[in-house]
């Protein structure tokens, strides 16, 4: 509500390393004016922007105040892992009194302290949607490299995490300037509470004490002795005092400078022990952003990363295209080499070289024509704009491809049911029907191939069932449908010499099988 907090940091030589740190404050609104208040936060965004090269490759993670955010902690019977997600989206709509259209929300699973019956231990949190959608709002001059959207304890639980190794769970008070966070911070333990007081008085510790005994008497195996204090309200030394000598137990100041290693570049003067640690949301946010945060949770809706991302799908669609003919490319090779290794037929060995050689070739004109021609790739549209489904299919199916079978080609499109109408039983007038269906487009999926195996069998075990039976991203269901055999595709190759000529003498049983399978995506991919 009335500044800007920021850092920049790496991870270096196993230790957190400031570069940047910076502060804009301005004035504070009154509450209900948040339009107004958007406006603030995007003029300091501004002047930060201005004052700070961000490049195109930096994360940001932001944060919202716990005030803002549903927090719930709930532990289930046992269960199947399968079973946990639909297990916290009726425990969030019991729990969190909006509608769920009006809600971002996110879970994190702890891992159990001890090896027990106990089923797993979840916590949820839950903002509403307009209170993010007001932050992103005057965030606007930083939109695309926006990452991550976490809440402001967490943020300084993922810090402790890194800077702050011990055995035993402690507590952590963070004064603030609008409100205090009580944070519980422990190898396997998280929980919170925002106590809406900033000012140091004998009402703020009676609150602490209630938070303790709150937290001692629910976490009956943890009784942390440790208080952590850190914030701006701690700036006075006697106020810090003051806390100090009215909590019933051992109370340490977080020094930041101590455990975080600042950067040469930066004038670390406006910094001392007290300062630094206003900073501790700012470097615990930096945490989730380098990948190495405790809690992951992420409030950014995801309608909000889809619309970010859509610049990047003709970029994506580049990567796509280079990775399928790699693939054909990488599975050429790796079929040439096995039969050479088995095979004595030198005129089949030189066959299998030359169609490598052909691979190689198609692999660096397809390259060339996608340097010169990247930005209008027409293979959008055979790609499809799920990108990530297309990467996860392409090589899924390349595993499945055994050995003795030669994949030439793989390719998708979309249209009617494989270009075929469908005839439906007689109606009730005696005559035969078209069925609808075949007017409706679907996405098609061809193979081509050669196998050498000699049997029939081979490629229906080998080839055909396991895509009939792969699944993609955990679902339940099988991605492709109607997996078949071309009518009158699957047929020996006939073997020539170089000269053209038939090679003599040899066995039906060696010469290799050619096919085409083609199936649908299912709708639910």
């Amino acid at each position: 509500d009335s500044e800007l907090k920021a850092t920049k940091v790496r991870w270096h030589d196993g230790k957190l390393l400031l570069e940047v740190f910076d502060r804009i404050e301005y004035a504070t609104m009154k509450q209900g004016v948040e339009s107004a208040n958007s406006k603030l936060i995007e003029n300091a965004i501004s002047a930060f922007a201005k004052r700070n090269h961000i490049e195109k490759s930096d994360r940001i993670v932001v944060s919202l105040p716990a005030k803002m955010v549903l927090s719930r902690f709930v532990s289930f019977p046992p269960m199947k892992k399968s079973y946990i997600t639909e297990a916290i989206k009726y425990e969030l709509q019991k729990q969190i009194p909006f509608d769920p259209s009006e809600i971002v929300w996110d879970f994190h699973q702890f891992e159990n302290s001890t090896k027990s019956d106990k089923g797993p231990e979840v916590g949820i949190f839950a903002t509403k949607k307009e209170n993010v959608y007001n932050l992103l709002s005057g965030l606007s001059p930083i939109k695309a490299n926006i990452e991550s959207i976490q809440i402001n304890p967490i943020a300084i639980y993922n810090l402790m995490q890194q800077v702050f190794k011990q055995d035993e769970d402690i507590f952590v008070v963070n004064v603030g300037k609008e409100n205090t966070d009580f944070i519980v911070v422990g190898k396997t333990k998280y929980w919170n509470r925002s106590i809406p007081i900033s000012e140091i008085s004998t009402e703020l510790i009676q609150e602490i004490q209630r938070s303790i005994g709150y937290y001692v008497s629910i976490a009956k195996d943890a009784k942390p002795e440790k208080i952590f204090l850190m914030g701006e309200g701690l700036a006075d030394d006697k106020k810090a005092k003051f806390i100090e000598e009215n909590l019933e137990a051992k109370v340490n100041f977080l020094n930041l400078l101590d455990r975080i290693t600042i950067s040469e570049d930066v004038d670390s003067s406006p910094l001392d022990k007290k300062s630094i640690d206003s900073y501790g949301v700012a470097v615990g946010l930096a945490v989730q952003g380098l990948g190495i945060s405790k809690i992951k949770i992420n409030l950014l809706p995801s309608e909000y990363m889809r619309e970010r991302q859509k610049p990047r799908q003709k970029e994506l669609a580049a990567i796509l295209v280079i990775l399928l003919f790699l693939g054909l490319f990488t599975q050429g090779i790796k079929n040439y080499v096995s039969w050479k290794i088995l095979s004595k037929d030198v005129d089949i060995v030189n066959s299998t070289q030359d169609r490598v050689r052909k691979l190689e070739k198609l692999y660096k004109d397809v390259e060339q024509k996608v340097k010169k021609e990247k930005g209008e790739l027409l293979t959008l549209n055979s790609v499809g704009t799920q990108g990530n489904f297309w990467i996860e299919a392409i090589h899924n199916i390349i595993d499945i491809i055994p050995e003795k079978v030669y994949l030439l080609s793989l390719k998708s499109l979309s249209g009617n049911p494989y270009a075929e109408v469908k005839i439906k039983e007689k109606g009730s007038n005696g005559k035969k029907e078209i069925s609808n269906s075949a007017n409706k487009k679907v996405l098609i999926m061809t193979m081509k191939g050669e196998s050498y195996d000699p049997s029939m069998q081979y490629l229906e075990k080998e080839v055909k069932v396991p895509i009939e039976n792969l699944k993609l991203f955990h679902n339940e269901t099988p991605a492709f449908m109607n997996v078949e055999f071309v009518k009158d595709s699957v047929h020996h190759v006939e073997l020539v010499n170089k000269n053209g000529s038939g090679v003599s003498g040899a066995d039906q049983d060696i010469r290799p099988i050619a096919f085409e399978l083609r199936w649908m995506i299912n709708n639910i991919n």
